[in-house]
């Protein structure tokens, strides 16, 4: 069962955080912390550095007085964290849980950090190994300090035009998506191995296993909702989809529960499909692929990381832009190649699916059912 906040009386939502399990507030992003796990997240034997003297009077003490633990419904205490920072904490009087409000864990952990360096003591192991796990993660996500991108991203992009992120960590490994890549290469494999390569077999597997909406509408073919997306035309149209379900899907699985993720894929393909076969002007022609399923992602990765940045590259130029622009753009283009009807492409499916996940994502953080973001700003940060 959720904590909830003594501040604002939001759901908690536990994390685990560099190895220790946190609650973060939904709505104010304050943080409880039982017995101990401050003197893990600091680094040191113990919650607190030294002795401390309650804070006797002032605004911060009659708020603190109406607080109500959410651990075992004590009473709390306002104390200056340590003489002279002028950083005052909340602590539970009956469990010793501490509560901070946003921002305070950072500053906590910036007075221990000043103590040691007065001190000349070394950094605790588990520290170092953390830096050391930052830095490997940022190197390898093609980012170059000066600025720009590394060499082997710009090729990238300059051969294929693809949009690469900057700087984009999480903190799970996105078992889920690598799952849903699995599945459709192996379907894919499937298909090129059983399935004859004239375009008369090809076509007759894509009536089978694909969404025809033409079929819907007398009934039939319903399990194409779900199988066509994991059906594809071809190594690059498998590729190209698969490398923006990686893109954007591994943070967007790392905001959601790993058994909501692929529920909310799901239903975004199938808003994809249910538009594209409401809208499209080709009826009796097969749909196959995970664009729109993706396209939901995508939309979800909007409302997460609207800030977020990203490298395009336009003939041999390449440029930083922000998610929210990228995005946009991408949707504009699938609204205007879906007026002038331009065939191949399920254009309405996009729409549908990039719109779904929007809306769905926005639903799902109004439930309490999204993660915060533990590298936002004000997050608990070290």
């Amino acid at each position: 069962m959720a904590l909830i906040c003594p501040k604002c009386l939001a759901d908690m939502n536990e994390i685990r955080y560099e190895g220790v399990s946190i609650d973060v507030c939904s709505g104010c992003r304050g943080i409880w912390l039982d017995p101990g796990e401050l003197a893990l997240l600091r680094g040191a034997a113990t919650d607190l550095p030294g002795p401390t003297a309650n804070v006797t009077s002032g605004q911060r003490l009659l708020e603190t007085s109406t607080y109500i633990c959410p651990r075992c419904a004590g009473g709390f205490e306002s104390f200056e964290y340590a003489p002279g920072t002028g950083l005052v904490v909340d602590r539970c009087t009956e469990c010793k849980g501490f509560y901070l409000d946003a921002g305070e864990l950072k500053r906590v952990r910036a007075i221990t950090d000043r103590q040691r360096s007065v001190r000349l003591t070394s950094p605790d192991a588990d520290d170092v190994r953390l830096l050391d796990a930052v830095h490997a993660e940022r190197s390898g996500s093609g980012h170059v300090a000066g600025g720009g991108s590394s060499t082997g991203v710009y090729f990238f992009q300059l051969l294929t035009g693809l949009p690469v992120e900057i700087d984009a960590p999480r903190q799970r490994f996105p078992f889920v998506v690598l799952a849903l890549i699995m599945a459709n290469v192996a379907v894919f494999l499937f298909q090129v191995f059983s399935v004859g390569i004239s375009d008369a077999e090809q076509m007759e597997f894509f009536m089978a296993w694909g969404l025809v909406p033409e079929m819907l509408g007398r009934g039939e073919g319903w399990h194409g909702l779900i199988t066509g997306m994991f059906v594809h035309g071809g190594w690059l149209h498998l590729l190209a989809n698969m490398y923006f379900l990686w893109l954007f899907g591994d943070n967007v699985e790392d905001r959601l529960n790993r058994a909501l993720f692929p529920l909310f894929y799901l239903l975004c393909g199938l808003a994809a499909s249910g538009a594209h076969a409401a809208l499209t002007a080709h009826p009796d022609v097969p749909c196959v692929g995970a664009s729109g399923a993706i396209s939901g992602v995508m939309g979800a990765y909007l409302v997460l990381y609207p800030r977020r940045q990203m490298y395009q590259i336009l003939w041999f130029i390449q440029f930083k832009v922000s998610a929210v622009f990228y995005l946009l753009v991408w949707l504009g283009l699938q609204v205007l190649f879906s007026s002038l009807g331009g065939g191949g492409v399920a254009w309405f499916a996009h729409i549908g699916g990039f719109l779904a996940g929007a809306g769905g994502l926005w639903a799902l953080q109004k439930a309490g059912l999204v993660r915060p973001d533990p590298f936002a700003k004000d997050a608990p940060a070290a």
